[in-house]
């Protein structure tokens, strides 16, 4: 998967002019099985993730199965698959299926706003990645980017450009109320772009 990855991030760069550059990556501790709460704008990320973080584990929503080729994919990696329109059974499998995962060294990654927004588009952050991220007791990081820029949402269509990734870890979650958790993740996705 790595690998693959590492090719298409190639390929963009060298058909489309696509690169990127991982700010703060200093302050990740690899070591440790961690949680990344990402804003989510583009696919880029989905897929760029696994080249820049540790091995990890997506949560993804059950209709990205149905999508040619995608679908395929997702079906071949591990991903924590989720029914968003049963919140409740979601929450319970993403902190099931996430504690294994991170048992075995694994990082999870949950895009907490549910689905991809628009460059500077505010992220309605859900609660079910900010529940698991306080309950696991694991170093957890906020991640934001303008992926959306180069790779919008909604098309094929790519524009040249550098994606700029900000890395910020989000101290003693598990002391914070969700609210608390929740403003500033929104602030933090929003203060960079």
């Amino acid at each position: 998967m790595r690998l693959g990855v590492k090719l298409c991030l190639f390929w963009l760069k060298v058909s489309c002019n696509i690169s990127h550059k991982v700010h703060n990556i200093e302050c990740i501790d690899s070591s440790k099985p961690s949680i990344i709460l990402s804003r989510h704008e583009s696919t880029w990320e989905a897929l760029a993730f696994h080249a820049i973080f540790p091995l990890q584990i997506n949560v993804v929503k059950k209709e990205l199965k149905k999508i040619p080729f995608f679908g395929l994919i997702l079906s071949t990696i591990e991903s924590i698959v989720i029914d968003r329109k049963q919140a409740l059974k979601a929450i319970k499998y993403i902190k099931r299926k996430g504690s294994q995962a991170l048992k075995h060294g694994f990082w999870v990654v949950i895009f907490p706003g549910g689905t991809r927004v628009l460059p500077g588009e505010p992220s309605q952050i859900q609660s079910g990645g900010l529940i698991f991220a306080k309950q696991m007791k694991v170093p957890v990081y906020l991640v934001t980017h303008n992926a959306g820029t180069v790779w919008p949402k909604g098309t094929l269509i790519k524009y040249p450009g550098t994606i700029d990734i900000y890395i910020k870890p989000l101290d003693d979650v598990e002391n914070q109320t969700l609210q608390t958790i929740r403003t500033e993740a929104q602030d933090w996705f929003q203060e960079k772009y």
